[in-house]
């Protein structure tokens, strides 16, 4: 049975019942005033058929019976419940589909009682003049001694199974179809529908989502009037229609979960129009958090907690608005006394904050709440910032953003959210440690492509040294070979992102290794000294702080070696001192001026290009680090309130 196919009727299976004597359902194959056929307008004895002109057009004439059997043909079973049993039917006098709800077959000494109960719903729904219940066409009993009514048919899903359906688009990630503010209009029209009902002596006594019907034009029904009390103090035209003696002592009515506590507890005498206000705030507040008001996984757990009247309020989520959870919580306090005195103070209640009228007074309180709740737990954390938990630090900032969303101006909140961020935690959490590591693995990614084209620049010298005159075509070839190996080892940590301190290390080691084997043309004095400092730099900036000793050792062997092996006398001389003068020996290469001034020239400029670009870009990356922080600064100093200007 589907909500589409429901015809504003819900029957009585949510009807709690205590054992009761000569309480049986024996169901027997009794004729039924409808009958199932294939066609059932070829039992039509009219002609619907327009005339073609606008003469006189010949009056269809009635049906030869007014005999259920005759007069309704059923079409489809829509569904069966404790005391009836609803189909999709034609009415053959009409020409239209209506839903004819038969009472089922009982035991025979429960026939009075059971019709009593019955003919008393069609009668009640009847009575119920409103757009928000359901009509109701007509009512008899048939040949064979069955109770039967027709009512409207009516089109639509249940607000259960939008419940169902919302519950299950949050876990999927899907948007729901019926937003808060659709919803809560909805529900406006179910009080006021009650509150009509109420008007004329009529108490449900069965409000739950499933018996709230959504139309796809945006009709709403109330449905399943099949347990409703009629009052003693109701109008004279209510009364009429008989008195709640089909209620037996014992018989739990109504829905567990969604039952106040007067029916949970069978005190028949204390029910009223606020035992469906009670029914109506179960209803809001499944509508607002997503979730029952009572989370009991068993009936008894949940009769169990809806008759303690200690029963205490949880704290309303976050996303939830304060004034309409505070309401629902209202509705279903356990004295009635305590709750709103009719649906339509439920509904007005409701209208106010749709038309944007806010409790203020309530807000204020709820987020001193809040915003005591962050201080304490603030304290906490800058008391001892490197002990104190990540989740006590998020705790604080939620609570204190509670406040503020609550109350904007609230100065407390706005305090301990400025002084929690600008207190960062000494040790990362792992979420912003993951991050970290994300962006130095960016910063590394482009530094490694950066000494691949540095390398790429020294190698344009490579050529200059062959055109000075190889003196020892060995050393300039092993010379060339280091600088080919530094060049393919760049482009492999940049092309698979190799990201680890061993692997800059050795490829700094490599660079270190053919920056000393330039000592072999001009000396260990000559141009070595500034391009191990720019190397030395360079790859600083890149690493860690923990690699700096290391590379700075490595930095200073790359002069030192050469220098020492030359004093030790392993290695000719690369200089002669005489007096005044000092002369460059040539070793590897020889002298020749235009080679020499060129490779000199083109080193010297290196020298100024490569440092002037690291350190340009290393400031332009501190000064828009600066400028962001400076500017999260002026942001978050917007959530401080700031005194109103004086005189």
């Amino acid at each position: 049975m589907t909500p589409e196919e429901l015809a504003s009727e819900q029957d009585e299976g949510a009807t709690l019942r205590r054992a009761s004597p000569g309480h049986t359902q024996q169901p027997a194959a009794l004729p039924s005033p409808v009958e199932e056929i294939e066609d059932p307008r070829t039992i039509l004895d009219f002609d619907f058929t327009l005339p073609a002109d606008d003469g006189d057009a010949p009056t269809p004439p009635p049906p030869n019976s007014d005999q259920p059997a005759l007069r309704y043909a059923a079409l489809q079973t829509l569904g069966r419940g404790g005391m009836g049993e609803v189909h999709r039917s034609l009415d053959t006098k009409l020409g239209r589909e209506v839903a004819l709800k038969t009472m089922l077959p009982v035991d025979e000494r429960a026939t009075p009682r059971a019709r009593t109960r019955f003919l008393c719903e069609a009668r009640v729904q009847a009575l119920l003049d409103h757009p928000a219940i359901v009509p109701v066409y007509d009512i008899d009993v048939g040949p064979d001694g069955r109770a039967y009514f027709t009512m409207k048919r009516v089109r639509g899903v249940t607000l259960g199974r939008i419940f169902e359906d919302a519950h299950r688009d949050a876990i999927v990630g899907r948007a729901p179809e019926y937003g808060l503010r659709r919803l809560l209009v909805k529900f406006v029209m179910v009080c006021l529908a009650l509150h009509y009902a109420h008007e004329h002596g009529v108490v449900h006594r069965d409000i739950k989502p499933e018996n709230v019907m959504l139309g796809p034009h945006g009709e709403v029904y109330v449905l399943d009037w099949g347990v409703a009390k009629i009052m003693h103090d109701a109008p004279p035209a209510t009364r009429a229609i008989g008195s709640d003696d089909a209620t037996c002592d014992g018989e739990v009515i109504g829905t567990p979960g969604y039952m106040s506590p007067e029916q949970a507890l069978a005190a028949h005498h204390a029910i009223d129009a606020r035992s469906d206000v009670f029914s109506l705030g179960s209803i809001l507040h499944e509508l607002l958090t997503g979730q029952p008001l009572f989370s009991e996984a068993d009936v008894a757990g949940m009769l169990a907690a809806t008759v303690r009247p200690d029963r205490l309020v949880p704290a309303p989520p976050a996303h939830v608005p304060p004034e309409l959870y505070e309401l629902a919580h209202c509705c279903t306090r356990y004295q009635r006394d305590e709750r709103p005195a009719s649906a339509r103070a439920v509904a007005e209640a409701i209208e106010r904050y749709l038309d944007g009228d806010r409790d203020a007074a309530m807000r204020k309180a709820l987020a001193d709440e809040r915003a005591q709740r962050a201080h304490a737990r603030a304290a906490l954390v800058l008391a001892d910032g490197s002990r104190a938990g990540e989740t006590d630090r998020a705790y604080a900032l939620r609570e204190a953003a509670g406040a503020l969303a609550l109350y904007p101006d609230h100065q407390d909140a706005s305090a301990t959210v400025l002084r929690l961020l600008a207190t960062p935690p000494e040790t990362p959490p792992p979420e912003a440690e993951r991050e970290l590591q994300a962006l130095d693995g960016s910063r590394v990614q482009s530094s490694l492509r950066d000494n691949v084209w540095r390398i790429a620049t020294w190698s344009l010298l490579t050529p200059l040294p062959f055109l000075m005159g190889a003196r020892a075509p060995l050393v300039l070839a092993a010379m060339s070979a280091l600088l080919l190996a530094t060049a393919v080892g760049a482009v492999a940590l940049h092309r698979h992102r190799v990201h680890s301190a061993a692997s800059r290390l050795t490829l700094y080691a490599t660079t270190c290794a053919f920056v000393a084997s330039v000592a072999g043309i001009f000396g260990p004095l000559v141009l070595v000294p500034g391009f191990a400092a720019i190397n030395t730099l360079i790859f600083s900036s890149q690493g860690k702080r923990s690699e700096r000793p290391l590379m700075m050792v490595l930095g200073v062997c790359t002069v030192s070696i050469p220098l020492l092996l030359e004093l030790s006398g392993l290695v000719p001389p690369s200089m002669r001192f005489d007096g005044e003068t000092i002369t460059l020996l040539p070793r590897v290469t020889g002298f020749p001026q235009t080679p020499s001034l060129v490779l000199l020239g083109g080193v010297s400029i290196l020298g100024i290009v490569l440092p002037t670009t690291l350190v340009g870009r290393l400031g332009d990356a501190l000064r828009a680090a600066e400028r962001r922080l400076v500017l999260q600064k002026w942001q978050l100093s917007l959530l401080s309130p700031k005194a109103p200007p004086h005189g």
